[in-house]
């Protein structure tokens, strides 16, 4: 993929274990606001205490097929970075920015998070200077207390990673993912779907 310089390029990261309807909403609705959107699989997070069940690169090739699912405007601007999937040890935000940084000098960052993550912000590696080296924008849950930082109500559907595998591990099955994600949890046997 070529980069030109002084992109607006939105960073949506999560652990994506799996990716579902909600994160591709996102994607869909922000689109129009940036010139491209990464999608960033964390390698191991640092904040949840129970491991991913799926692998980082089976998370990883989760979000790449389920790009696959976007439209097709949408499509031409998202794309995947394996940078905390490669890297080993936990994944900081502000490690990854670094590293972000010297790829894409130019380049305007603007970190998406949830109203979860906003409100864990400040016990993050280094807050303060990850507000220098990004913008953040918060995709606001309905009902939820409004955050420190600019928020956008996106409409997303309600879905959750962990009531996909709980749905996935009892009926085999789930609605809450795109086709292409469907296919490869059950090509990989993943979360007990059959």
């Amino acid at each position: 993929m070529k980069f030109n310089s002084g992109n607006s390029i939105g960073l949506l990261g999560g652990t994506f274990d799996p990716i579902h309807l909600g994160h591709l909403h996102i994607i869909e609705t922000l689109a129009g606001k940036f010139d491209q959107i990464a999608l960033i699989p964390t390698g191991q997070p640092w904040m949840k205490p129970e491991t991913p069940i799926a692998k980082p690169k089976q998370r990883l090739e989760m979000c790449e097929a389920a790009l696959e699912d976007l439209t097709e405007a949408a499509q031409e601007k998202a794309f995947v970075i394996d940078i905390e999937v490669e890297k080993s040890g936990l994944s900081y935000t502000f490690d990854t920015l670094q590293s972000l940084r010297a790829f894409f000098p130019r380049d305007n960052f603007t970190l998406i998070l949830g109203t979860d993550a906003a409100f864990s912000f400040n016990k993050w590696k280094r807050p303060e200077d990850i507000k220098k080296m990004a913008e953040i924008l918060v995709v606001k849950r309905p009902g939820a207390k409004p955050s420190d930082f600019k928020e956008l109500e996106v409409n997303a559907p309600d879905i959750s990673s962990t009531d996909v595998r709980e749905e996935l591990a009892a009926t085999g099955k789930t609605t809450k993912v795109s086709k292409n994600v469907m296919a490869y949890i059950k090509q990989n046997g993943l979360y007990g779907s059959k």
